[in-house]
């Protein structure tokens, strides 16, 4: 590869998170090292509770950063500290705190709309995850951004091991999110009795944590017949779901890129879109089906899903554009126009 002479510094607190900009920061993480892209240094990866972060991203980290040499900071998620001095490049995710507030719980909405804008005009580049999301960030900010596309890894995964474990019989679908208003997820639940009333013995698995919502969806969540909610469960049998599953719904109504789509693929499981610019942007030309926020359309994209053919060569031929290595060289391009 060609030579950069620049030395960049990774905020890679993130990388711990089990959420998608932990998965970023990681996946982003070893594509450098697959890349041999040596120059961009992972720093503040080890950290102890809440006290522990809070004296790193406001002291530790900044000092390092200025004591080691560093030419850039790169801020992969939203956190850590921008170094007076020192140009820095975020990656923003999605504006979904910015295009509808009233999805998330009000404190962590005037935090993000207040704080995150001026940490973002500062910013040398932004890195967004879509072109829907580069549009979003000039719509809200007034600021140009760089689209990357994210990544995932082959799924070499045992496709017995989270059935077995979970003790499934028959077929069963996946949906795996957080449990957050966007994320559509009480939609689905309502459009599970009428799926299921034609194929009686599917199983809806649906793997996340809870994040935030109204009561009746965690009610459903748990007392749905049918409805296995296995919370946040690892990645290894998170990737045997993939594996074994039979298709994939993810009903998203707003997504920065959506992840599950693309780890879909790499396994070659078909998958149902919801009505996300973003998904359809991404994963349009490949979805099984694409359906609208309402349950009726989720029950009948779901149900025709089910009765087309399986590609799976094309969706796992679909998934090899999007690698570890191409998502730490795009990234490698964008540090590099800074300086130029």
């Amino acid at each position: 590869m060609r030579s950069f002479s620049k030395k960049i510094a990774l905020y890679a607190s993130s990388s711990v998170n089990r959420g998608g900009t932990g998965v970023y920061t990681r996946r982003l993480i070893d594509g450098f090292l697959e890349a041999d892209i040596n120059c961009v240094i992972p720093i503040g990866v080890k950290q102890s509770g809440f006290a522990g972060k809070l004296i790193s991203e406001h002291f530790t980290i900044p000092q390092m950063v200025k004591n080691q040499g560093f030419d850039l900071l790169h801020l992969p998620a939203f956190g850590g500290r921008v170094v007076k001095g020192i140009p820095y490049v975020v990656t923003v995710h999605d504006m979904a705190f910015m295009a509808r507030p009233d999805w998330f719980p009000a404190l962590r909405s005037i935090y993000y709309r207040l704080h995150f804008p001026h940490v973002a005009r500062g910013a040398s580049a932004i890195i967004a995850d879509s072109d829907f999301t580069v549009s979003e960030i000039k719509k809200y900010l007034g600021i140009d951004a760089y689209r990357v596309y994210l990544s995932a890894p082959e799924n070499t995964a045992n496709e017995n091991l989270f059935r077995t474990t979970y003790g499934i019989k028959g077929n069963f679908i996946l949906s795996t999110s957080t449990i957050e208003p966007r994320k559509n997820i009480s939609a689905l639940l309502m459009a599970w009795s009428d799926i299921r009333r034609v194929h009686k013995n599917l199983t809806l698995v649906i793997a996340g944590r809870w994040g935030w919502g109204n009561k009746a969806t965690k009610h459903a969540l748990v007392n749905t017949p049918g409805v296995l909610w296995v919370g946040s469960i690892s990645d290894q049998y998170l990737k045997s779901a993939f594996k074994g599953a039979r298709l994939l719904v993810y009903p998203s109504l707003y997504e920065g890129f959506g992840l599950p789509p693309l780890e879909a693929s790499v396994s070659g499981l078909p998958f149902v879109i919801g009505p996300s610019k973003t998904l359809q942007e991404i994963f349009g030309t490949v979805a099984a089906g694409t359906s609208g926020k309402e349950s009726e359309s989720i029950t009948q994209t779901v149900l025709d899903a089910l009765d087309k053919p399986v590609n799976s060569e094309e969706l796992r031929e679909f998934a090899g554009k999007f690698t570890n290595a191409n998502l730490a060289r795009n990234t490698l391009k964008i540090y590099e126009k800074i300086f130029a």
